[in-house]
């Protein structure tokens, strides 16, 4: 399955979330409302005309959410969800009461969050999601460092059903960039005017700069670690270059980044990465040389088992030709 583009929607009420929801990209596929944050919640307005397919939440305070109201109440719009069609996002702790209410598991996510740091155990906690009910599981974690993409992206490569895996924060923005490379991935968020949690990206920097609708099929994919804000002048030289020596198919995707870890470089070969180009500002970690990589290095060809460095990241038809060679 390919990966749905879903936008949160952070809005006061039923009217002024239907608005936000039709000025979204014709790449959106799915709306998230935040019944959690509305001060007047109708759920059924919300379903009846909503433009997209639509998945309604109401997370409480606990799983970092908005909801501040007593736990019978939430159910009793979790129910009314449950009735009026889409897809429902249930946490974990919250599944076995609602368990009973659950018509098509296709359509409940069941989720967690930890916002305290990466979580343990994620196969752990999708097979209990699994079998209190939810089709889709959603785990989410805060990323510490660039190093804390790994865990998400190592388990939403193992899954063989539909699921979603993130690190919140600038330092995991990786995750949310690469979902689409996992044939699992059920979706990746992006945000419109307000973000319903951090890392999110804008939606249509999501769709027009970073290339959404390119990087599940791009072959090869190559990255570029820059830091934030990413140096768009200079994205848009290298994919110059890359048309000259590349089909159509290949694509260059920025990742802002503070440090390059091993657990990064580890996510990016999961998410079938080829090459990666370092620019100035980005620190590596000395930890990169047990694995192969010349740490002295801006550009390096991980497409073989044996990594191949170059030295230089200005040229742009220099480090085009470099990656051309081995791919």
């Amino acid at each position: 399955m390919s990966a749905h583009l879903a936008v949160a929607i952070v809005a006061s009420d039923a009217a002024d979330a239907l608005a936000q929801a039709r000025s979204l990209p014709s790449d959106v596929t799915l709306v998230e409302y935040r019944l959690d944050m509305m001060t007047t919640i109708d759920v059924q307005a919300l379903a009846e005309q909503t433009p997209l397919p639509a998945i309604f939440t109401c997370r409480p305070v606990s799983q970092g959410g908005g909801f501040d109201g007593p736990e019978t109440e939430r159910r009793v719009i979790l129910k009314q969800a449950l009735t009026a069609g889409g897809v429902v996002d249930i946490e974990m702790e919250a599944l076995p009461a609602l368990a009973p209410f659950i018509v098509d598991p296709a359509r409940v996510i069941g989720s967690h969050h930890d916002f305290g740091g990466m979580l343990r155990g994620w196969g752990e906690l999708s097979r209990r999601i699994r079998d209190l009910g939810a089709g889709v599981a959603k785990l989410v974690g805060m990323a510490a460092s660039e190093a804390d993409a790994l865990p998400p992206l190592a388990w939403l490569a193992h899954e063989d059903r539909p699921a979603i895996a993130i690190a919140m924060g600038p330092a995991g923005v990786a995750t949310r960039l690469l979902a689409p490379r996992f044939p699992a991935a059920f979706l990746t968020f992006a945000s419109l005017a307000v973000t319903s949690a951090p890392g999110q990206i804008n939606v249509r920097e999501f769709v027009e700069r970073y290339g959404f609708r390119r990087i599940a099929g791009a072959n090869p994919l190559l990255i570029l670690l820059t830091p934030s804000p990413v140096p768009w002048e200079q994205v848009q030289r290298y994919r110059r270059a890359m048309k000259r020596r590349f089909s159509d198919a290949a694509w260059l995707l920025p990742v802002p980044v503070e440090t390059f870890h091993p657990g990064l470089l580890q996510a990016l070969r999961l998410a079938r990465v080829s090459g990666i180009v370092r620019t100035p500002g980005v620190e590596v970690s000395a930890d990169l040389q047990a694995h192969g990589l010349d740490i002295h290095a801006h550009a390096w060809d991980v497409s073989r088992p044996s990594f191949t460095s170059f030295p230089d990241y200005s040229d742009a038809d220099a480090l085009m030709a470099f990656f051309s060679q081995g791919i």
